[in-house]
């Protein structure tokens, strides 16, 4: 499948954050202090020639998105132009903006790492678990349906027996994310892999195995390399560079300047996509992010896992969703709500909220 045009561009707008999760690094590094917002222009430029290039999905990344100014405007330039957008916030901002982006992102991700207050605001260094309620209360009354993305941890793998069910009662997917190790303690050991495996039929519970085995068998291999990121996936930084091969192990910044068509058909480019999977910081490599588009340029089990877990994930969001909301069986209380009768029904992890 090495012919299929990228499917994928990440687009981080800003660098900023007003997070401070310890898994996560953008926010105390000093490459990202001292950095500025995309410009509006860029972006439409940039956009237009990645559609020219085939590329489907636009993630508007970050730091945290929402902080970027002009939010609804980069958004809304890319739904013009045809794009599925997606987008993942952490919260704090998100009842301010909701009714500007109301419409605008087709994949809307809420970051909720436990239905715990004092865990989840432990894991995201800022008290945010009551903004994330809110937040949904807000996205649901506008007509919105969010994921909630939930990163998990060994401290917390837990959770996703209450945050399951918390899940199931509003009728929004749960998408689970083994975090990746940036050398810090925050892991998933394989038992717990194996844990959160037995969720991955629960209704509206989003599990890819395709991550699962691709961690079990020692990640990427520089022999025979699984990861397509330079085929898959453009990476472009706020201040209009495009990364290869891409963001978290970048050797290379090509400043775009309208020539993004330019920079895809070089030859430097296409050196690139030989060598995606074979640097030697690709060994082990289990980057979620890049393997989910990766799996999708060759036919082998890990796209026949990826696959089943997409054709689960639209089944829930856009088919048994109509039919729960038709026969009254979700839950439309406010989420804070459903949070205290959730631990009150089950004293499941031992934490109080």
């Amino acid at each position: 499948m090495a012919f299929f045009p990228p499917l994928l561009l990440h687009y981080y707008i800003t660098y900023h954050c007003n997070c401070r999760c310890p898994f996560c690094d953008i926010w105390h590094s000093k490459l990202y202090s001292n950095t500025t917002n995309t410009r509006v222009n860029d972006v439409k430029q940039n956009l237009i020639q990645a559609k020219k290039l085939g590329v489907k999905f636009v993630d508007f990344t970050g730091g945290e998105p929402l902080l970027h100014p002009k939010i609804n405007i980069l958004l809304k330039i890319a739904k013009e132009l045809g794009f599925r957008t997606s987008l993942t916030t952490n919260c704090l901002l998100y009842p301010q903006k909701a009714e500007t982006i109301k419409g605008l992102v087709d994949f809307l991700h809420f970051s909720l790492d436990s239905l715990n207050k004092i865990q989840h605001d432990d894991l995201r260094g800022k008290n945010v678990f009551n903004k994330v309620m809110h937040s949904i209360d807000t996205a649901r009354t506008l007509g919105e349906s969010p994921d909630l993305l939930y990163t998990v941890t060994d401290q917390n793998v837990d959770q996703i027996i209450p945050l399951s069910e918390f899940a199931k009662r509003l009728g929004l997917i749960l998408i689970v994310n083994p975090v990746f190790s940036n050398g810090n303690r925050h892991t998933v050991s394989f038992k717990n892999l194996k844990f959160l495996e037995k969720y991955q039929f629960k209704p509206y519970v989003y599990i890819n195995r395709a991550f699962h085995r691709l961690r079990k068998n020692g990640g990427n291999r520089k022999k025979n390399p699984r990861c397509r990121v330079v085929s898959s996936t453009l990476v472009i930084s706020p201040d209009n560079y495009l990364l290869l091969p891409c963001f978290h192990f970048n050797n290379k910044k090509i400043v775009i300047k309208n020539s993004l068509l330019k920079i895809y058909n070089s030859q430097e480019f296409k050196e690139y996509k030989h060598k995606q999977g074979r640097f030697d910081f690709c060994a082990n490599c289990v980057l979620n992010c890049y393997f989910d588009p990766s799996f999708v340029y060759k036919c082998d089990a890990y796209f026949f896992e990826s696959l089943q877990a997409k054709v689960q994930y639209i089944y829930y969001k856009h088919i048994k969703k109509k039919f729960d909301v038709l026969f009254g069986r979700l839950d439309y209380r406010p989420a804070l709500e459903i949070v205290k009768e959730i631990y009150k029904e089950n004293d499941t992890s031992g934490l109080s909220l």
